[in-house]
């Protein structure tokens, strides 16, 4: 408790940081022991032609993803890789989603 009161802000700051990665890792280690447990249950397809339904570990729990995010949320000039690429391709999303507008509004759609 001691140590606590004697720390500065940004020593707090980095001992919630390294807190908040500390359990990211432990979540890695609950989601590494589900993703054994799903590679044996979880499938997709016909009962004859059954696949896993996630490839691999990383579509499972991504934690460098949450890494990320956590280090976006305790440093301000941190620029999140995850949350640019999410906002790109959202951005194309729109984009596409406008084109066809245009496309069906050539055609005399609505």
């Amino acid at each position: 408790m001691y140590e606590i009161e004697t720390m500065t802000l940004p020593e707090y700051q980095l001992a919630m940081e390294a807190y908040a990665i500390k359990q990211t890792l432990r979540r890695e280690d609950i989601a590494m022991q589900a993703w054994f447990n799903q590679t044996v249950q979880a499938t997709k397809g016909s009962d004859k032609h059954p696949k896993p339904r996630y490839k691999n570990f990383k579509e499972f729990y991504n934690t460098e993803e949450q890494e990320d995010e956590i280090r976006a949320q305790f440093e301000p000039d941190y620029t999140s890789k995850f949350i640019t690429k999410k906002r790109e391709q959202q951005l194309i999303q729109e984009r596409f989603e406008k084109l066809q507008e245009l496309k069906q509004k050539r055609k005399g759609g609505n």
